[in-house]
């Protein structure tokens, strides 16, 4: 799957996270690994079909982050089977810290409205 490949991409790992005052990190669910500012985010890890990619950040920490990117997003009209993937600038906020982990993206959809999804942290 394309979206599995480009969302492990340019992604720098961080074994801790926050405690010791460190920066912030975000999990990425492709990979497992603890994240800084990736270029690209898995949001629906379940079926791949949100994905935020080639994004810019223009804050990072401690408690929010901000950036804008490119969100790729399956349509399922009339069913996911047969329907396509519409793409669109979107702006994504990282916040709601967790024992150093942002656990929230908020994102803008293809409508301009705001959508929240979890990302950790991680569950072993």
């Amino acid at each position: 799957m394309t979206a599995v490949l480009v969302a492990g991409a340019g992604l720098a790992s961080a074994p801790f996270a926050g405690a010791d005052g460190t920066s912030p990190v975000v999990n990425d669910c492709v990979s497992g690994q603890s994240t800084i500012q990736p270029s690209s985010m898995l949001l629906a890890c379940g079926d791949g079909g949100l994905s935020v990619r080639d994004i810019t950040w223009s804050s990072w920490g401690p408690t929010t982050a901000e950036g804008q990117g490119t969100e790729y997003r399956r349509v399922c009209e009339p069913s996911c089977a047969a329907g396509h993937e519409a793409t669109g600038a979107t702006h994504i906020t990282l916040r709601t810290l967790k024992d150093g982990y942002f656990t929230e993206a908020v994102i803008t959809d293809l409508n301009g409205k705001p959508e929240t999804w979890p990302v950790g942290p991680l569950r072993h």
